[in-house]
Order: structure tokens, then C-alpha cells, then sequence
């Protein structure tokens, strides 16, 4: 089901920090990274093999999923998203296995939005799926 790990997304709560310390310990070099207010977010993606690390600190440090995982849990991993071939396929194999899905209504998939596995469903590890590319 799964073709290969796109990315992990690594809630932190100083990006500079967070970045100084791959850059420094691991030698990994920022490939992109800036603002998404959007998401809430301010990120930095350090390239691996074909995946990235994805540093993610909220621009709000009270409101927001990633705040809300910081005070919960501490910095760590918040996400991973995995590469599957054809979303709808996949998206049915997994309900039938009883995996609760989020952020697969109509609207929702219309708009672009992504899908998830809910953590409930992996041990506490929120999964998005991306559709390969074609």
C-alpha cells in the first residue's frame, strides 16, 4: 500500500534552534522553508535521500493543532506523510480494515485538502497520504 516515506514533520518550538542543531549535528542542509500562514506555521525542509525532515514551529504559540501537540506531547515527531499510488484504492483498503480516516469528505478532497490516518489508528502517529505523482 504504501510506496515509500515523503516526509516527517517534526514539531519544534524554535526553528532556528531546531535547524541549527540537524545543520550542526547531522551536517543537513536547508533545501527550502519560510512562512505559511495558512497552516500556521514557519518551516525549514532538510533533504533525505528522496524524503524530507519538515521543522514545523507555529506562528501562534497558544492556538492551533501544532501548539496544541507542543503543550500535549513536546517537541517530536507530529506527522508522516506516505506516498500511496492511487488515493481512492487506498482509501478503501484501509476502510474496510477498519482505519479511521480524516479529511476525506467531498469538500474537503475538492478543495486539495489532505487525508490522514487518524493517530488513533497507528499508535498515536498522524499519517498523510500523497498520492504519487503522474
Amino acid at each position: 500500500m504504501f510506496r515509500k516515506v515523503r516526509a516527517i514533520h517534526v514539531a519544534v518550538n524554535d526553528l532556528d534552534k531546531a535547524v541549527k542543531l540537524y545543520q550542526d549535528n547531522f551536517g543537513m542542509e536547508i533545501s527550502r522553508g519560510g512562512t505559511v500562514p495558512a497552516l500556521g506555521i514557519k518551516n525549514a525542509f532538510l533533504p533525505v535521500g528522496e524524503a524530507v525532515i519538515e521543522l514545523i514551529e507555529p506562528l501562534d504559540k497558544e492556538q492551533g493543532p501544532v501548539s496544541r501537540f507542543l503543550k500535549n506531547r513536546g517537541e517530536g515527531i507530529y506527522m508522516i506523510a506516505m506516498e500511496v499510488d492511487n488515493i481512492d484504492i487506498a482509501l478503501k483498503s484501509l476502510r474496510e480494515r477498519g482505519v479511521r480516516i480524516v479529511g476525506d469528505d467531498p469538500a474537503s478532497r475538492a478543495k486539495g485538502l489532505p487525508v490522514f490516518i487518524h493517530p488513533q489508528s497507528t499508535r498515536g502517529i498522524l499519517i498523510e497520504l500523497v498520492e504519487k505523482a503522474r
